[in-house]
């Protein structure tokens, strides 16, 4: 009973003296709050007015890669967390029946290409020679051609006009008999001969004066053949006839003759034929002189547009080609990361999401402007970054973009910025969030004050300086009103002491 009064007395003692302590301290800031002053000194430093948001780092790029088509998986080229180059091979399918198509394509490409070369250039020199012989045996033919129907001709004409040859007289009392007439006639001309005999010195004892086709005066032969003129005709008179004062007449052709119209008709038909086999070998000549003109031609420009065409055919198919391999060929777009790969070789994929990549080192900060501070923002301004995930440390950045369109959150419209890095930490991670002080405009060394310290009146802006141990109003002027919790201002100096009111 002792022991517990004992322990109440010393209970009741240490409450009492709390009690007194609590009384004493009150009793002391009470005096400190009357008699105190809340000072501040007028120094140099920067002012500045801030616009506060919060946002997220972004990859600059990120990619959620699929083939555009089904197929067999033949290779996987890379593994999460691989980093890769723009244009890497990251997974391919199966193409061995497309690079058959591919190769056919291919020689169809180079075919039309050489024919197209071919066409521009011609005929080859051995079918240039070709054509040249062709063209002289031809040329040759058609002179031989011409020669033989010539000769053909000739002949059908000297038959004509040296074929029973007879004299005949106009004397109807004229008893001698008509001399004979031989030989070929081998002139061209056609018309008469006349012989008019007369007596004479010679051997047979008569003479003639040839007149008509041919002039001259022969001695009559009657016991052999003597040339008639100097057309290869022959003529004998008959011994013992009297030629004297007698009148003879041959006519070339014979007319009378019954073979005569024979002869005519086979000449005529000579003459068609060679006319015909002539034509025929000219025709031949021009031919081949067209055709040879033709082969060694420049290409015509419609050939030339047909080849043209036909290479843009092979190319377009070509091209079909390698566009269905490249479809089954999955490349980074762009250099980054591999942050999932979901795939196995020989497994069967469609057109769903199997490779995810995100820019490598390349980030960017994202944050939803206000439109109270939107107009306030301009691209290019100052921007210092607070995050989470190191808290120590300011990030600076700019204003790179300001979206025109707003996007409405809970009925406040809110516009998206973008704010590139000066200079991207190593330990920039996608996603990471960050508080942002957007410098809207900022004092560089100006004499600035706590901006608890002003004192605004109707006519202006005014401090209380310190004198001594008196203090008193002092007007001064407002050059920017920070929201940092600074004010430059100009009319004090540095050092000035100021009261906060």
């Amino acid at each position: 009973m002792k022991s517990f009064a004992h322990h109440r007395i010393l209970y009741i003692t240490i409450a009492i003296a709390v009690i007194a302590l609590t009384v004493f301290m009150a009793n002391r800031v009470t005096s400190n709050n009357n008699n105190g002053l809340v000072t501040a000194v007028v120094d140099f430093g920067s002012v500045r007015e801030l616009v506060s948001v919060s946002g997220i780092a972004k990859a600059d790029q990120t990619a959620s890669l699929a083939f555009p088509v089904a197929g067999i998986v033949r290779t996987v080229e890379v593994r999460t967390g691989d980093v890769v180059a723009v244009g890497d091979t990251l997974v391919t399918l199966d193409t061995r029946a497309l690079e058959a198509d591919r190769l056919d394509a291919i020689a169809a490409y180079n075919r039309a290409i050489a024919d197209r070369d071919e066409l521009l250039s011609g005929p080859t020199v051995s079918a240039r020679e070709v054509t040249a012989v062709t063209l002289i045996t031809k040329e040759a033919a058609l002179e031989t051609i011409i020669r033989n129907e010539d000769q053909k001709v000739a002949n059908a004409y000297q038959s004509l006009l040296s074929l029973d040859l007879s004299a005949f007289t106009n004397d109807a009392n004229e008893d001698a008999t008509a001399p004979t007439i031989s030989g070929t006639y081998g002139c061209q001309e056609e018309g008469t001969y006349k012989l008019e005999v007369f007596s004479s010195r010679a051997d047979s004892g008569f003479s003639y004066r040839l007149s008509g086709l041919e002039t001259g005066i022969s001695s009559v032969a009657t016991e052999q053949t003597s040339p008639l003129g100097s057309c290869g005709l022959q003529i004998q008179f008959s011994a013992g006839d009297n030629y004297n004062q007698s009148e003879w007449f041959i006519d070339i052709p014979n007319k009378k003759s019954a073979a005569y119209v024979v002869n005519r008709n086979a000449y005529a038909l000579a003459l068609t034929q060679s006319e015909g086999a002539v034509a025929n070998a000219r025709q031949e000549v021009a031919l081949t002189q067209a055709n040879a003109t033709n082969d060694n031609a420049p290409a015509r420009s419609e050939a030339v547009d047909r080849a043209n065409a036909a290479i843009n055919q092979a190319q377009a198919r070509l091209s079909r080609v390698e566009s269905t391999i490249s479809d089954r060929i999955l490349t980074a777009p762009f250099a980054g990361v591999i942050t999932s790969i979901n795939i196995l070789p020989g497994e069967t994929v469609g057109t769903e999401t199997i490779v995810n990549l995100l820019a490598d080192g390349n980030f960017e900060i994202t944050a939803r402007i206000p439109e109270i501070d939107v107009g306030k923002l301009l691209e290019g301004q100052l921007v210092e970054m607070l995050f989470d995930a190191r808290a120590s440390e300011t990030v600076l950045g700019d204003i790179d973009f300001i979206s025109p369109q707003a996007t409405e959150i809970d009925g406040v419209a809110y516009y998206e910025a973008v704010i590139s890095f000066r200079e991207i930490p190593t330990w920039m991670r996608s996603g990471l969030n960050a508080d942002i002080e957007i410098v809207v405009f900022e004092e560089v060394q100006s004499l600035r004050i706590p901006k608890r310290f002003l004192i605004e009146s109707g006519t202006g802006f005014a401090v209380l300086l310190l004198n001594g141990e008196t203090y008193a109003t002092s007007s001064i002027e407002v050059l920017l009103e920070g929201n940092d919790g600074f004010v430059a201002i100009d009319g004090l100096n540095q050092g000035d002491i100021i009261v906060a009111p």
